[in-house]
């Protein structure tokens, strides 16, 4: 049940870190190309809450390393932070609001490394399980 949860992790966090590639070009079809409106680049944008959302479950479920939890919820807050404060302040603090990109780097590099971190957590060879199984025998005292 790890290891398939830790895949599951994986799968959603490789989806969150492809939205946030997307979320950039999508950005820039209407910054540099003048080709598309922003429907699709906010839709997107709230849509990755989903997988992110998950993730946050999955975590657990996965048995994940303390870091790597730490690091979801980071994700998680910068997502937050970006999706659902900052680029609202645009008329009361621009400023503060021109920072919605620069999260979306903030996202795209920890959403990376949580990827690589679960992926060698699945492939190391001593991968195990946090909790013994019911049939391992356990020392005597």
């Amino acid at each position: 049940m790890v290891k398939v949860t830790r895949y599951i992790y994986l799968v959603l966090a490789c989806l969150f870190v492809i939205g946030v590639l997307y979320q950039v070009y999508l950005a820039g079809l209407v910054v540099v190309a003048s080709r598309a409106g922003w429907g699709d680049h906010i839709g997107l944008g709230h849509t990755l809450a989903g997988p992110l959302l998950l993730m946050l479950i999955a975590q657990y479920l996965a048995r994940l390393p303390r870091s790597s939890k730490t690091l979801t919820w980071i994700l998680f807050v910068a997502y937050a932070l970006q999706a659902d404060v900052v680029i609202f302040m645009r008329g009361s603090a621009p400023l503060v609001s021109a920072l919605h990109p620069v999260l979306a780097l903030v996202d795209f590099a920890i959403g990376y490394a949580l990827v690589v971190r679960t992926w060698k957590l699945i492939k190391s060879p001593e991968m195990v399980e946090a909790a013994p199984s019911a049939t391992q025998a356990t020392p005597a005292d």
